[in-house]
């Protein structure tokens, strides 16, 4: 079972993107949005593209594709979305999503 979480919100940096993602998603059947972690990027050679930071793109996700270590995260204005956290997720921490560029990052505040 997928747990819900709602101590997660993003900083005003992140919000138009990801709200402009959100809302430019279509699902086709069983399928659920969610930030989905991107460890490396090659370029069309196969090389690695330089400067590449890994982080959290905005897509698509099989519903079908859930598995325990998958979150049901909900924002304070009620948006939801799927992701898997890179780590071990703490209720009693508030969690922000960030960006700095094209991906998204999920920290703890300090």
């Amino acid at each position: 079972m997928v747990m819900r979480i709602s101590n997660i919100a993003l900083t005003a940096r992140a919000a138009p993107a990801f709200h402009k993602k959100r809302q430019a998603f279509r699902a086709d059947s069983g399928e659920v949005f969610a930030l989905i972690w991107v460890s490396k990027y090659d370029g069309a050679n196969g090389a690695a593209v330089p400067g590449f930071e890994p982080g959290y793109m905005c897509g698509p996700l099989y519903s079908d594709g859930l598995s325990d270590d998958w979150l049901l995260a909900t924002l304070p204005d009620g948006t939801q979305f799927h992701f898997m956290p890179r780590s071990k997720w703490e209720a009693r921490k508030q969690y922000l999503i960030d960006t700095a560029g094209f991906l998204f990052s999920i920290r703890p505040t300090a």
